[in-house]
């Protein structure tokens, strides 16, 4: 009996220890979970510490980020293009454009016989150089102005070939119109009119090219007011030169008849039966008649040893 005693004795001490035991286990962890947790809440404040003052610096960021950008789009050019097209076509034209055709198809595609102009579009022609005017100029001139008439041919010559085509179409449209055949041939009349500007824009340019090789009293020629037709400065060159020159001669007698005593002493007579002196008139004309309208078309004619032959 009293080792039994003994037994339950031992027993209710060691369940009191495990008792004390589990409580300070139980202690130990609520203090770790709310250590776990104060950390965590210390975390989220900084975290939304950093973000509250990293925010307005990404704000400010961007801000200046679509600044620069807008001012990229004002200054940098942008080409705008629409949607794309066949990728065989875009390639096609991408290298015609850059490289040119082939130079014996070119011949071909730019033969009268080949490609005739319609008989009452007149304006699909080479402008020509008046012969007056080619005959005086200087050699290096009459090769620049013909590198442009072969640019000019190669514009003439497609227009030739499109107005076919939009002639074809609105006949075709006639008998069974629908809008995409409209908008077609409006499209086609476009590139008609770019055509016609590049070809008118091409002779304006051959003038000015030729410019240097004018008098200044014939520059007149060169203005885009002279209309052409089939010849680069006008069909009558001479009539409107010799209306330059009738102009000038009656501005300079207007320009020498100012002022005092403008016609004292002219044409004194002396032995011989000469005139001395000749035409006397403001200071620094005596002795000299206005020769200006005798002077032939271009600069280089004196030195060019006579009137050149090559055609234009």
């Amino acid at each position: 009996m009293a080792a039994l005693q003994s037994i339950q004795d031992t027993q209710a001490r060691q369940s009191q220890e495990i008792e004390t035991l589990s409580g300070r286990v139980q202690v130990m962890e609520n203090e770790y979970v709310y250590d776990e947790y104060a950390e965590e809440a210390e975390t989220r404040e900084e975290n939304a510490t950093v973000a509250g003052v990293l925010e307005p610096l990404e704000k400010r960021q961007k801000v200046s980020d679509s600044r620069f950008a807008s001012m990229a789009k004002r200054c940098k050019v942008q080409e705008i293009s629409d949607k794309k097209i066949d990728d065989v076509l875009a390639e096609n034209v991408t290298d015609l454009f850059r490289n040119g055709m082939n130079e014996e198809h070119y011949m071909n595609l730019s033969k009268d016989e080949q490609n005739a102009r319609p008989e009452n579009c007149e304006g699909l022609t080479v402008v020509r150089t008046n012969q007056l005017i080619w005959n005086v100029i200087s050699p290096a001139a009459q090769t620049s102005d013909k590198k442009l008439q072969f640019i000019e041919r190669s514009i003439v010559k497609a227009a030739t070939i499109l107005v076919k085509t939009v002639d074809r179409a609105a006949k075709e449209e006639s008998s069974s119109a629908t809008a995409d055949s409209e908008d077609y041939i409006d499209s086609c009349n476009d590139v008609l009119a770019l055509l016609g500007h590049a070809n008118h824009q091409i002779n304006l340019a051959r003038r000015d090219f030729l410019k240097p090789e004018l008098m200044s009293q014939y520059l007149y020629l060169c203005s885009p007011s002279v209309p052409y037709m089939t010849h680069l400065f006008g069909d009558d060159v001479s009539k409107t030169a010799k209306d330059i020159e009738e102009c000038s001669k009656v501005g300079n007698r207007l320009r020498f008849g100012r002022g005092r005593g403008q016609y004292r002493g002219a044409f004194r007579g002396s032995r011989g039966g000469s005139t001395r002196g000749g035409y006397r008139g403001r200071r620094g004309a005596r002795g000299r008649a206005y020769q200006g309208y005798a002077k032939p078309l271009a600069k280089n004619a004196y030195r060019s040893g006579g009137a050149q032959t090559h055609k234009n």
